[in-house]
């Protein structure tokens, strides 16, 4: 009758295996904002719409927290061109 190997040894066959990552590295998503129907609707481009994470926002000023909300959540990139006039924008609203 065969003796069977301990679990240590097993264990090390198969940590000893070297690992190969097959998927790609995730592109960071980009934050855009767009004016439609008196809101602000903060999304990500190119991202498919079932799986995008959009909010239409009535203020300047919200789109702006939550693009920074998204930011956080998922590590996207916020553009600068729709910030800066999401600034203006939330500016002009306050005066």
């Amino acid at each position: 009758m065969a003796r069977k190997a301990k679990k240590s040894t097993e264990n090390i066959a198969t940590v000893v295996a070297p690992t190969v990552e097959t998927t790609a590295p995730a592109t960071p998503k980009l934050i855009v904002a767009q004016r439609k129907f008196n809101r602000w609707y903060v999304y990500f481009k190119g991202v498919a719409p079932k799986d995008n994470v959009g909010c239409g926002c009535k203020t300047a000023k919200s789109a702006m927290r939550y693009m920074h909300l998204l930011k956080a959540r998922y590590g996207a990139t916020i553009s600068q061109n729709i910030y800066e006039r999401l600034q203006f924008e939330a500016a002009r609203e306050e005066a």
